[in-house]
């Protein structure tokens, strides 16, 4: 019944809490003062940016993003709030199948390890809460600005045996203007594993316009190609279902040809991409420049739903402003075609 409703594949789980809930873990730890900072700070920003102007939202506006990110980071204390926050997120979101990201860090003198199994047990129980009719999966978030070829490893296995299969794979993200420590060699072999362990993988690519972005984009692609030639040369479509490219922005433009010769799925979220200034709205979104059309690998998503305050259904409507349909595809066929591209 799930496979042709709406999907959310790129869901961060710190940016999609609802307020009701953090208003109630707020109140649980001390940090209402947070939190009315907070639902301060996001209703001026939404008010700020509800229209893009021409030439782009102000720097300062664009900074109240990563202003609401640690007021909510400061909120969000125990692993109690990690497991009752991911039901949450479940419960709260538009979407019927969603794919949601976190970072495992210690906290509240508890380990990374607990952190995900904490995550774990909320997934586990949204699916067994009958008021819940949603499929989620979680994925665990490398932060390629600390996080090694060990940690990646340590997910790798975390993932292979998560209880009820409710771990789908790994994302590789982090501040894209921040030193790297996972780079070159090791992320190659931190692609092939996964790949050859059939775990999912979900990469921020594009994110800024440097010449760092632009050699780990180049490492990505080149050990992509180099495991479809090795191991799927003859599939049409060989990492679907295998793999993902978050937002895609800065490219040059032999990445966008050997992004589209892979046929690698891309995320789409359009109002970040919007309110970060990295799609001026009246101008051809970036993304056109490597799938132009509905009927190709692209699929719409949230990221962060309480900061943008877009839910799913906004951005699948917003979407479908930027890309053409040729083939007339109805509204779920283009859910249809979004939902080839989970893990």
């Amino acid at each position: 019944m799930f496979e042709k409703n709406t999907s959310d594949l790129h869901c961060h789980l710190n940016g999609s809490f609802s307020l009701p809930f953090l208003y109630k873990v707020a109140g649980k730890n001390g940090r209402l003062d947070e939190y009315t900072r907070l639902v301060e700070l996001r209703e001026s920003y939404l008010i700020k940016t509800k229209e893009q102007p021409a030439d782009g939202f102000a720097e300062e506006d664009v900074k109240l993003v990563w202003e609401q990110f640690a007021l909510i980071h400061k909120i969000i204390q125990t692993l109690d709030d990690i497991h009752l926050g991911t039901i949450d997120v479940i419960r709260n979101s538009l979407a019927k199948y969603l794919e949601i990201r976190t970072t495992p860090k210690g906290i509240d003198k508890k380990s990374r390890e607990e952190y995900i199994t904490a995550f774990e047990q909320g997934l586990i129980d949204a699916s067994l809460d009958s008021s819940i009719e949603k499929k989620a999966f979680g994925l665990l978030s490398l932060d390629r600005t600390y996080h090694s070829l060990e940690v990646a490893k340590e997910f790798m296995a975390r993932v292979t045996n998560s209880r009820e299969g409710v771990l789908k794979g790994i994302d590789i993200c982090g501040n894209p203007l921040s030193s790297r420590t996972l780079r070159g060699d090791d992320l190659k072999q931190l692609i092939d594993e996964a790949l050859n362990r059939n775990i999912g993988l979900t990469i921020h690519m594009g994110e800024a316009d440097t010449e760092i972005e632009r050699q780990d984009t180049d490492t990505i692609l080149t050990a992509l190609e180099k495991w479809v030639e090795e191991n799927a040369s003859q599939k049409e479509k060989p990492l679907h279902g295998k793999v993902r490219l978050g937002h895609c922005i800065f490219l040059t433009e032999s990445q966008k040809v050997r992004i589209r010769k892979l046929n690698i799925p891309i995320e789409v979220c359009p109002t970040c991409h919007s309110k970060l200034n990295w799609h001026l709205e009246n101008s051809p979104h970036p993304v056109t420049d490597i799938y132009s059309d509905l009927s190709e690998a692209i699929t719409f998503a949230t990221d962060d739903e309480i900061i943008f305050g877009a839910s799913i259904k906004d951005e699948l409507r917003k979407g479908l402003r930027f890309f053409t349909n040729r083939l007339n595809l109805t509204l779920k066929e283009i859910k249809a075609n979004q939902a080839q591209f989970r893990f």
